[in-house]
Formats: C-alpha cells, sequence, structure tokens
C-alpha cells in the first residue's frame, strides 16, 4: 500500500513539474511576442462628445489615450485593476473616495496620479487633456464592443 503512494506522489509530482515547465514555457511566447503600436494611427473610439478613447492591451495590462475637451466629464467608478494616469497635455480635476474619504486633486500636464485598485475616482477636464491611462490587469469590461456603464454616462 504504501508503494503505491509513494508512485502515486512521484507521479503527481512529475506531472507537476511538466505542467509548470509547460506554463513558463507559455508565458516566454507571451513575452517574446512583441507587439509595435503606433497610437497616433489607431481609431479612436468615441465615448462622448467630448472623449475619445485609443487603446490596446498585452497579455497583462493596458494602455489608453483619453482625448477630453474642456468641459468633459468621466462619471465616478472603480475597478479590480491599477490605474496609473499621466497626463501628457493639459489640466483635470480629480475626485476620489479612498478608505472613505473624499479627495480632490488637480493634476496638470506631466504630472502622474495612481490609484490602487478599487478606488473610486472621476474626472473633468478642466483644459483640452490628453490623459495616457496604464491598467494593470487588462480591464475585463473594456474587452467587449459594449462600454461599461461608467462611460455611457460621460460627456
Amino acid at each position: 500500500m504504501n508503494i503505491k503512494l509513494i508512485f502515486l506522489g512521484s507521479f503527481l509530482t512529475f506531472f507537476g513539474q511538466i505542467a509548470a515547465q509547460e506554463n513558463t514555457i507559455s508565458l516566454r511566447k507571451k513575452v517574446e511576442n512583441i507587439q509595435v503600436i503606433n497610437f497616433e494611427s489607431m481609431p479612436h473610439d468615441t465615448i462622448s462628445e467630448g472623449i475619445t478613447r485609443q487603446w490596446f492591451h498585452g497579455a497583462k495590462g493596458q494602455m489608453a489615450y483619453f482625448h477630453l475637451k474642456k468641459g468633459a466629464h468621466i462619471p465616478m467608478h472603480k475597478h479590480p485593476n491599477e490605474q496609473i494616469t499621466y497626463i501628457l497635455k493639459g489640466k483635470v480635476k480629480i475626485n476620489t473616495i479612498d478608505k472613505g474619504n473624499r479627495k480632490t486633486y488637480i493634476i496638470s500636464a506631466g504630472q502622474v496620479i495612481v490609484f490602487p485598485e478599487n478606488v473610486s475616482h472621476e474626472f473633468f477636464a478642466l483644459e483640452n487633456t490628453l490623459d495616457l491611462d496604464v491598467h494593470v490587469p487588462v480591464r475585463q469590461d473594456w474587452l467587449t464592443n459594449e462600454l461599461p456603464t461608467y462611460l455611457k454616462k460621460s460627456k
């Protein structure tokens, strides 16, 4: 009986190591699959009259340009993704609710703000703005052709 258990344990360990090697190999293939993206030639998704977006994703993260006209508003929302926002041009007012505390930030060209996962935030464009967002992991709610509900309410 003990010999059978030892054999079964060895068998499972061996196949577990093979599965781990296969997983590592497939991860390497994803990393080696280089993408070259030209943001300037990508189509713009129209969110509202004052907001367009261009975006792409890799295996684990994504990048998006948000083109915001002065006065544009992206409503309060949150998601299970870390978000890094770099304002390339313009200026935005950002309201957040973090750990129950409401905070307001004015972020100008050259500044970055990082939102941990599940932190509520909204954007108001104070000037015509180009916003570069990075999300990790990939926003699953963006992978369909349907806009997320909060973006449908953008102005």
